[in-house]
C-alpha cells in the first residue's frame, strides 16, 4: 500500500472516530437535557449558545469546542466528564478480577456520573444452570455487577458475559437481559443506575 493510500485511510479512520464521538456526545447531552425536563431552547439559553448550535450537537453533526461543552455541562449541573462520556456503554465492558494482593489495597472498578438514581441489589443463585430473566429497564439504565462468589453468565440476551469470582461487568440494561449461574452458590452485587427525572 502506498504512502498516499495509508494517509487517506488514516484520515478516514480519524473522521470515523470524530463522527462516532460526536454522535455519543450528542446523545448524552439530549438524554441529560430530557432527564432534567429542559427544552432545547431553555438549555441553549442557560448555556449561552444558540438553539441551532445545540440542535446540531444533539443530532451528532457538530464539532463542539470544549468551551461550548463546558457551558452546557454547567447549565445541566454536571461535571464536564459526564457530558463527554456516555453513561450507557455501547457493549458490555468486563473487568477481570485481580489476584490476591500482597497488602491491603483499594481498587476503583468504575466511576458513576451524576444525574442518575442508584439502586444496589444482591444476586444469589444456588445451583448451576438456574437463571433469572429480566425485561428491559428504562432507557439509559446501566447495570454494574461484581461477582463475589461462584460463576455467573450475565448481560444482554444477545451479548452476555461469562464472569468468575472477582470479575466485574458494566452493560446497558434497557434491553432484555439475564443472570445465569455457571457454578453453584453465586453471590453477586448489582448496582443499577438510571436517569433521574425529578430535576
Amino acid at each position: 500500500m502506498g504512502t498516499d493510500s495509508r494517509a487517506a485511510m488514516t484520515e478516514q479512520q480519524s473522521g470515523d472516530v470524530r463522527e462516532s464521538t460526536a454522535v455519543l456526545i450528542g446523545a448524552q447531552v439530549r438524554r441529560m437535557r430530557e432527564a432534567r425536563r429542559l427544552s432545547a431552547a431553555e438549555l441553549a439559553r442557560q448555556a449561552g449558545i444558540s438553539k441551532g448550535t445545540l440542535s446540531t450537537l444533539e443530532a451528532g453533526l457538530g464539532n463542539p469546542t470544549i468551551d461550548t461543552l463546558s457551558a452546557i455541562a454547567v447549565a445541566l449541573r454536571l461535571p464536564l466528564g459526564d457530558v463527554i462520556t456516555p453513561a450507557t456503554p455501547p457493549k458490555p465492558v468486563v473487568r477481570p478480577g485481580t489476584g490476591e494482593p500482597e497488602y491491603s489495597k483499594q481498587e476503583l472498578l468504575h466511576r458513576m456520573g451524576a444525574g442518575s438514581l442508584t439502586e444496589v441489589w444482591r444476586i444469589r443463585i444456588h445451583e448451576t444452570g438456574q437463571r433469572i430473566e429480566s425485561p428491559p429497564h428504562a432507557q439509559g439504565t446501566v447495570e454494574h455487577i461484581y461477582v463475589a462468589r461462584g460463576g455467573l453468565i450475565a448481560g444482554p440476551a444477545d451479548t452476555p458475559s461469562t464472569l468468575g469470582r472477582g470479575d466485574f461487568v458494566i452493560f446497558g440494561a434497557d434491553v432484555p437481559h439475564f443472570y445465569e449461574a455457571s457454578a453453584d452458590d453465586v453471590d453477586a452485587v448489582c448496582v443499577m443506575t438510571y436517569p433521574a427525572t425529578g430535576w
